[in-house]
């Protein structure tokens, strides 16, 4: 998949490049969603947009060309003939100046890459850490060390996935939003500004079989991780202590996410 979207062009990868000064590397000054490709088209772009503007409105970028970002995830997967694969659109602030402040900012730069679909994790161990990240966590920004350093913290752990936890409840994974069964409903935790609101959290919400609640990090139910690229995975360990699993809830879930793309994954 050697082709990109840059600033109103595409590009081979080794055609690309971004000037040393721009802020998204300088600063992690932008924003990004990421969104599964399926028999070739962009599953639920509305929503990751949607949700690009909305990120884009809390770090003060007064510029989303959404218009430009959506025809360049159309375009490029014309162009590549993508049937199935993964899509990332990344806006930035812009090329600047040293210092801190936007007022020299050239304007937003626009990145839409494309590559193949992860290999997939259908049973997950995970370990549990504390959710120090603040409010940003609510927003898909490119300041994602926090979920970087807890991904590795797992991995070094010989686990596979990290969850974050605050006073008692747990808020959700490095790159996924929970489901967990309480009493018999499937439960996800409320955004509360300290959770990124994912858009297959959204779908799932809207379809009225999943509601928002209180996850406890004892739980004693079934656990699942819900992405958009990576679908549903079953959280089979938590911090050394074994989840009970349970087939139907997961199929629950899948099957509403995949009927919702088979209207189009534009809903």
């Amino acid at each position: 998949m050697n082709l990109v979207y840059l600033n109103g062009s595409y590009l081979t990868l080794e055609k690309a490049r971004l000037p040393i000064t721009d802020r998204g590397f300088t600063y992690g000054d932008g924003v990004f969603t990421t969104l599964k490709v399926s028999e070739g088209k962009p599953l639920f772009l509305e929503k990751h947009l949607t949700r690009l503007a909305r990120d884009a409105a809390a770090v003060r970028l007064t510029v989303v060309p959404i218009g430009e970002i959506k025809a360049a995830c159309i375009g490029l997967v014309s162009r590549l003939g993508m049937q199935s694969g993964v899509l990332k659109a990344v806006l930035t602030r812009g090329a600047g100046g040293r210092g801190l402040s936007t007022k020299n900012a050239s304007g937003s730069t626009i990145l839409v890459s494309a590559s193949a679909l992860p290999r997939p994790r259908p049973c997950l161990r995970a370990v549990t850490v504390p959710d120090e990240r603040g409010t940003l966590a609510a927003h898909k920004t490119l300041n994602y060390l926090p979920n970087v350093l807890a991904l590795r913290r797992a991995e070094e752990a010989g686990r596979d996935e990290a969850i974050f936890v605050r006073d008692g409840f747990l808020l959700e994974a490095t790159i996924s939003n929970l489901v967990g069964v309480v009493d018999g409903r499937l439960l996800t935790p409320p955004l509360g500004g300290r959770v990124l609101g994912g858009v297959i959290r959204e779908v799932l919400l809207e379809e009225h079989v999943v509601f928002e609640g209180d996850l406890p990090a004892g739980t004693s139910g079934p656990l699942y991780c819900v992405n958009s690229v990576r679908g549903v995975e079953t959280v089979v360990e938590l911090d050394d202590r074994p989840v009970p699993t349970d087939p139907e809830p997961q199929d629950l879930l899948g099957e509403i996410i995949t009927r919702r793309t088979r209207l189009g994954g534009f809903l």
